[in-house]
């Protein structure tokens, strides 16, 4: 662990402890909330938190890499009951980390009694016999609300001179957040009164997916934990709540064990959204080239960006690739609404627009991305990454075994491209580095989605103590 990471989690610690006595219905709501979210906008910790000098003012110590998930793991047995077995409906909480495809749903759970639960409701949405919305379920929490607030506020007149909770930012986030917490308690339970279910398939240990772990736990309702994305910061990943994590790998299940996670708990199960790699894209080559008004002479290499960050780095990128190599570079954000900012600078880069991803895919020669989760669904589709690294405190190294094609500076990146592009030597090794990667990170390439429909059976029989 780095100073970064140590001085996080020590400082997440003393928030857990320091409002302890803040409860709703059963639950402590310091283990509840979003911490990020309420540190997020102070003005100066994000820049000392890498510092030694801050743990001076932390009483928690964090020294290993399983402390906070046995805090985690500890307090959720207060709560939790036996599973028991129930015939009553599977429920997926529909938010928009979930990213389970229809053709999952139809393929594996028609027979099943599937329920979706949306966590968002637009107005003229209607409930339906396999779908209801949160929103429908809880009753007033005004009282409760202003009640734990001023609690809140009390508690934090204990710490007159505390560098963090004496922050403007994080009081007001810190009362939004409970705020926020004690309504989806509220609703969840309520929906739980009045919905029996026999297991629920969660996206994340936060937010919503964070607040039914705990609600299901105390009703002895298994949770599935799916992964939303690929184990890049771990802040997003740990604690970790649900009773089954379903991840995409080795180095997960790995990973979570080192961090505290009992082995037995981690499930290799991959994501259903995966499966489209390995289905024929729904459009032709022909159609890609004229949809996106590409030269079919030449090569085209997939660009995957994240708004506008990093862009001197991605402008460096493209101007020494586009020295080297007379190809069609097409870029893809996210979200891809909008004309990007390196479209205007080089206007001979295309969007991929409303194509899909997996309609893209198949009919490009490369891909340069950031650290995100096309990376590996690029190489499911047998394509060639290369990974523009960026520092990320929390980063897990998930992409460290692809070296060399893992760079910080984007004219090495750009080198390495070209060498692909005109060099069976490299090509080959790229080819056999993605292998070696993929045999860890996806051992498993059978349907994502039967593997999940097992495992919600083998759950909903219940849990035996």
């Amino acid at each position: 662990m780095n100073t970064y990471t140590k001085n996080y989690w020590s400082l997440y610690l003393d928030f857990i402890e320091d409002f302890k006595e803040v409860i709703y219905h059963g639950y402590r709501l310091s283990y509840l909330v979003h911490f990020p979210s309420i540190i997020r906008h102070h003005g100066s910790l994000w820049n000392e938190i890498s510092q030694p000098e801050l743990s001076k003012q932390i009483i928690h110590r964090v020294t290993n890499r399983k402390q906070v998930q046995h805090v985690f793991s500890n307090y959720l047995d207060t709560i939790k009951v036996p599973f028991l077995s129930r015939k009553a409906p599977i429920a997926i909480l529909d938010d928009p980390l979930i990213r389970i495809p229809t053709s999952t749903i139809k393929n594996y759970f028609k027979r099943t009694n599937l329920l979706t639960i949306k966590t968002y409701k637009y107005p003229k949405d209607k409930p339906t016999k396999d779908r209801i919305y949160l929103q429908d379920f809880g009753t007033n929490t005004k009282q409760a609300i202003i009640k734990i607030q001023k609690q809140v506020d009390k508690i934090i007149t204990r710490f007159p001179n505390h560098y963090l909770y004496q922050d403007s930012s994080v009081q007001h986030m810190l009362k939004h957040k409970v705020k926020f917490v004690i309504n989806q308690i509220n609703m969840l339970e309520e929906l739980l009164k009045k919905v029996s279910l026999s297991t629920v398939i969660i996206s994340s240990p936060n937010h919503f997916g964070r607040a039914m772990a705990f609600v299901a736990a105390k009703k002895g309702i298994p949770t599935i934990c799916m992964q939303h994305g690929i184990l890049g910061n771990e802040f997003g990943f740990l604690p970790k709540l649900a009773t089954i994590d379903a991840v995409y790998g080795q180095f997960e299940k790995d990973w979570y064990v080192a961090n505290g996670a009992p082995p037995e708990s981690i499930r290799i199960i991959g994501h259903p959204r995966f499966d489209q790699a390995l289905v024929k894209s729904t459009i032709t080559k022909n159609q890609f080239f004229n949809r996106l008004k590409l030269d079919k002479r030449k090569k085209t290499l997939l660009l995957i960006v994240r708004g506008n960050r990093y862009a001197k780095k991605w402008q460096l990128l493209i101007k020494q690739i586009k020295n080297l190599l007379d190809i069609n570079i097409i870029l893809r954000d996210f979200p891809n609404d909008k004309m990007h900012l390196l479209q205007k600078k080089f206007p001979y880069i295309q969007s991929t627009n409303k194509l899909t991803l997996y309609q893209v895919l198949p009919h490009v020669d490369a891909v340069v991305s950031y650290a995100s989760t096309v990376v590996l669904e690029a190489m499911l589709v047998g394509k060639p990454v290369f990974v523009l690294q960026t520092t990320i405190p929390g980063y897990t190294g998930y992409y460290n075994q692809l070296d060399p094609f893992v760079q910080k500076d984007p004219t090495k990146l750009a080198s390495l491209v070209h060498l692909y592009f005109i060099n069976a030597k490299w090509r080959d090794i790229a080819e056999k580095k993605q292998k070696k990667f993929l045999s860890y990170a996806y051992p498993d390439k059978s349907s994502s989605g039967h593997r999940l429909l097992n495992l919600v059976e083998e759950l909903s029989r219940g849990e035996k103590k």
